[in-house]
């Protein structure tokens, strides 16, 4: 009976142990805290820019992106052909990085030119980079002055002059023959093989360069050559090469300032600052209609870059400055860097947005909107003072460092 009894038990704790065990329950913190509500917060954390931008104008923006889109297609718009990279690289680190973004790794950048007196503005051709030196921003300087024009190969060497006795120069553009130099005097045009110009200038009303904002922009209308200038007063101009069929595409009402400007197929994208009448407009190379309005709540813009979906604009200073981008087709716009002291050219590159700022002898002259992180920005590497220049040259950043005496320096990242 007793071994019967022992031998029901035995029986009893081998079931029980064979048993298969429960799954536990699902580790809800560990999925919770993968960077899904990180990414969240921040997504909402950048709508607040713009305001509404594009909402007051929104029936006349339909046809700017959508037309628009095609005729960049084949243009120069470095950004906007990687534009899709980046907002796909964005989406994929806080993916990959469960809501982790660090910032990227500093690179310290290539000096192409050093001792430089007040270097302002960049352009290059297939050969050659051309830099605005100044010299001095004192509008009360004699004729001629010591401002002038360098010359650096793109395969090295060292800045050369190419043209002097400018007094302030500023925006610069380049063309197959010619050099464009507007300064204080006005619109310059340069001999590219002789480095001699004029007489006198082209057109002797272009001439508020010491305020900066200005542009210089080469074209072709029905066969001519063209520029358009953004004066940094209240006009926008077009005129021929030689200086003939000077025309006023638009002229703002007292107080306000076009600033900026970019040709996109047959129409001229342009910022007013200011004034009562500020905004993003746009208005036919040919000039034979008036100008359209957009985006009319840009009202302390300071500078515009052009891609095939969105601009780009940066507003204010002060430690309250901003760098937006900006639907083309309307909608809110998007807040990419906040805190800036004075922001100024923001350009494309790669799918990532690079701008200067105003500060002084830091690496903070040059930064970049971190992909990851809308609406923070982090020094390139270069240490500089800005704004000076900016632009795109292939794959390359070439910037100049605006600072006075023999401070001032050119140089490219990467």
């Amino acid at each position: 009976m007793k071994r019967a009894l022992l031998s029901v038990l035995l029986l009893a704790v081998a079931c029980s142990s064979g048993s298969t065990p429960q799954p536990g329950p699902q580790d809800a913190g560990s999925t919770e805290d993968s960077g899904t509500d990180s990414g969240s917060d921040d997504a909402g954390g950048t709508e607040d820019s713009g305001t509404d931008g594009g909402s007051d104008d929104a029936g006349s923006t339909e046809d700017a992106g959508t037309a628009d889109a095609g005729d960049d297609a084949g243009t120069t718009g470095d950004a906007g052909t990687d534009a899709g990279s980046g907002n796909d690289a964005g989406t994929d680190a806080g993916t990959a990085d469960a809501g982790t973004c660090a910032a990227p790794a500093e690179q310290p950048g290539t000096d192409l030119a050093t001792r430089l007196n007040t270097p302002r503005r960049l352009a290059v051709d297939a050969t050659d980079v051309y830099i605005s030196e100044s010299h001095s921003l004192n509008p009360q300087q004699p004729t001629p002055g010591e401002g002038q024009v360098l010359k650096l190969s793109r395969s090295g060497g060292t800045a050369t002059p190419f043209a002097t006795g400018f007094r302030a120069p500023d925006a610069i553009a380049v063309d197959a023959t010619s050099v464009y130099v507007l300064d204080l005097d006005g619109l310059w045009r340069v001999d590219k093989a002789t480095g001699k110009r004029g007489d006198l200038p082209i057109d002797t009303t272009l001439n508020n360069v010491t305020v900066g904002g200005t542009e210089v922009l080469p074209a072709t209308l029905s066969g001519r050559d063209v520029l358009v200038v953004a004066t940094g007063t209240r006009w926008l101009i077009r005129v021929d090469t030689d200086g003939s069929n000077r025309q006023a595409l638009y002229t703002s009402p007292s107080g306000g300032q076009v600033r900026s400007a970019r040709v996109v197929g047959p129409d001229v994208w342009f910022l007013v600052a200011g004034g009562t009448l500020p905004g993003i407009y746009r208005v036919p190379l040919d000039g034979n209609t008036a100008s359209a309005r957009y985006f009319a709540t840009a009202t302390q813009v300071t500078s515009l870059e052009v891609t095939p979906t969105h601009f780009l604009l940066t507003e204010g200073g002060g430690g309250t400055g901003r760098v937006l981008k900006q639907p083309r087709d309307g909608g809110t716009a998007e807040v990419l860097a906040t805190g800036l002291q004075g922001p100024l050219f923001p350009v494309e590159l790669g799918g990532t947005v690079y701008f200067k700022d105003s500060r002084a002898g830091s690496t903070d002259f040059l930064r970049s909107v971190r992909t990851c992180a809308p609406g923070t920005s982090d020094p390139v590497g270069p240490s500089g003072t800005g704004p000076g220049g900016l632009i795109v040259d292939g794959n390359t950043l070439l910037y100049t460092s605006q600072e006075s005496g023999t401070g001032g320096a050119v140089g490219r990242v990467p």
